[in-house]
């Protein structure tokens, strides 16, 4: 049996003065300190614990209380403290597609200053995303995209040498899967609104838009009907995908027993299978998201990324702009967000980092050679009170996978309520 990595070691990358710093208490500054609470979850928080000590070295003032929350109530708790003025974190961790919703409230600190001239070192999309009325409320924080990990020693016994490359290969892979016969699935779905985060992958990667950039629903939108049907068919018609709410102790006990051949994730998925499939070190690998043919763009969609908040109510404005500007901004903590929690930096220049390109030894290869450095993310048009969009779609995933309705008939019905709210 191997013991879990323990990537605080993995901080020596960062330099040896604050690797001995992590590896040992935390420095603790004699003068007076400012106090700040960064809420965050899972392995964000090990990630910010891990640089945390990196921080202090440069701003021997600022104490950081980091926070764990569950994602859905950090970002329903920010947005009722904006409202209230009160109970707000000094600096917030927002999803990505969530975090439109923020700057029109006008309770977001305004960072436009403090990110002047880093413009060329993120993507338009991001750097877009970050303004609103010409101005920015947000820091860039990290990426996710889609991507698969799977089982080699399954993968070994339907006699593949390496993971299928495009949908109708994985289909057929499944199809040897199953007949198995142990109750093996080839990978995972989920419905409701967690559905939402999979579903993603399998409409962006097929180049799908919701909404146009006018902020304005697609009408009849024949390439989401097909793409909602294809995640339905995989279910019930190709009989491959097991039906399970992702991150659930049922999906966590179908990973640990050998039920899965094939995790679908964004790469923070790692994480998850450090901790819940400790056991099966050296069994899985990393590989990119499928390709609709073999003749099709080389593309994957999201599954998260997120933003970094500052509310206006925080107690301490001027010290969260800092450890804000540090986790986003600073390129040795970007390179330690991939190496402590497995977060694809948002900032271009650390992205070239070499350390991103080492083995990781759980897969025993370069999660970004194998499954990122393959494709290209492609990303929806967001548009305001995205959540909306989640429950509206986590129901028609639930009428459609549980319930029997068509899912030609649960996109029409979907997009006739988009068109109620965005016109």
């Amino acid at each position: 049996m191997h013991n879990r990595i323990d990537r605080r070691q993995v901080v020596r990358g960062l330099g040896a003065g604050v690797a001995a710093t992590a590896l040992g208490a935390p420095y603790i500054a004699k003068a007076a300190t400012t106090k700040i609470v960064y809420w965050a979850w899972s392995e964000h928080v090990r990630g910010a614990n891990a640089l945390y000590p990196m921080f202090r070295e440069m701003h021997p003032d600022i104490e950081v209380d980091i926070v764990n929350l569950n994602p859905q109530e950090i970002q329903d708790k920010i947005l009722i403290a904006m409202a209230t003025g009160v109970g707000a974190p000094d600096v917030g961790l927002i999803i990505e597609a969530r975090f439109p919703t923020y700057p029109p409230t006008g309770g977001l600190a305004d960072v436009t200053d403090h990110i002047a001239g880093l413009e060329d070192q993120y993507e338009p999309r991001l750097w877009e995303r970050l303004h609103y009325n010409g101005r920015a409320f947000g820091m860039p924080y990290i990426n996710n995209s889609a991507v698969m990990f799977y089982r080699r020693d399954i993968m070994e016994r339907i006699g593949l040498s390496a993971p299928p490359d495009t949908w109708p290969e994985w289909i057929e892979a499944g199809r040897r899967v199953r007949a198995l016969g142990e109750d093996i699935y080839m990978h995972q779905v989920s419905a409701g609104v967690p559905g939402n985060g999979p579903l993603m992958a399998y409409m962006e990667s097929a180049g799908v838009q919701y909404f146009g950039q006018d902020g304005r629903t697609i009408r009849n939108n024949e390439k989401a009907t097909q793409q909602l049907k294809f995640y339905h068919d995989i279910v019930h018609e190709h009989d491959i995908a097991l039906l399970v709410r992702h991150n659930s102790p049922e999906h966590f006990v179908a990973i640990k027993t050998g039920k899965l051949a094939a995790l679908h994730s964004g790469n923070w998925g790692l994480d998850r299978l450090e901790q819940e499939a400790a056991d099966d070190f050296g069994k899985w690998g990393a590989a990119p998201w499928p390709r609709w043919s073999a003749d099709a763009p080389p593309w994957t969609g999201t599954w998260g990324g997120s933003v970094l908040s500052i509310p206006r109510s925080g107690r301490n404005v001027d010290a969260a702009i800092e450890w804000a500007k540090f986790l986003g901004t600073n390129v040795e903590a970007q390179v330690g967000l991939w190496l402590n929690s497995y977060g694809y930096p948002a900032n271009l220049r650390a992205r070239q980092d070499p350390r991103l390109r080492e083995i990781n030894p759980f897969l025993g290869e370069s999660m970004y050679e194998s499954s990122l450095a393959p494709r290209e993310t492609q990303y929806m048009n967001l548009v305001p009170d995205w959540p909306r969009i989640q429950v509206a779609m986590g129901r028609e995933l639930d009428l459609m996978l549980g319930s029997g309705k068509a899912p030609e008939r649960a996109w029409a019905d979907f997009e006739a309520e988009m068109i109620g709210f965005y016109g």
